[in-house]
């Protein structure tokens, strides 16, 4: 009997687990989309430093420090090229993220539609399945 009790509560769990996936899925698209925001936020900081190194690059430059200013070119460079991978990532993690939203958003709305369409008692008590379509022939 005991194990009885424990079969069903097994049996029952992963039912459990599943419920709130479309929750949790919805969720998790939310913070998918706001990391994606923080991350392209990040790349234009990291471009507009790169813009600044540039302008410092080209002062000293004109001042005659060749070496220092191809130095802060390559770093400038580089940065730039980080910045835009970045925001090119945080508009992919942000469309991403948009997407789980609306799939949680839809499997909430499914399991909705099936409670509500599955109705606990039949409509017409009277009628079986082992009754005919034409009872009259």
């Amino acid at each position: 009997m005991k194990t009885l009790w424990i079969l069903a509560a097994l049996s029952i769990a992963p039912a459990a687990a599943r419920a709130d996936r479309a929750e949790r899925m919805e969720k998790r698209g939310e913070r998918m989309e706001k990391q994606g925001e923080r991350r392209e936020k990040r790349g234009e900081k990291l471009e507009e430093k790169a813009e600044k190194k540039k302008e410092k690059a080209d002062e000293l430059r004109s001042e005659g420090h060749d070496k220092a200013a191809n130095a802060l070119d390559r770093k400038a460079n580089r940065e730039d090229r980080r910045g835009e991978r970045m925001e090119k990532q945080g508009e992919r993690r942000e469309k991403r993220g948009e997407r789980l939203e609306k799939r949680g958003q839809r499997l909430e709305n499914r399991k909705a539609n099936a409670n509500a369409a599955t109705p606990a008692t039949p409509a017409d008590p009277g009628v079986t399945s082992a009754t005919p379509a034409n009872p009259g022939k």
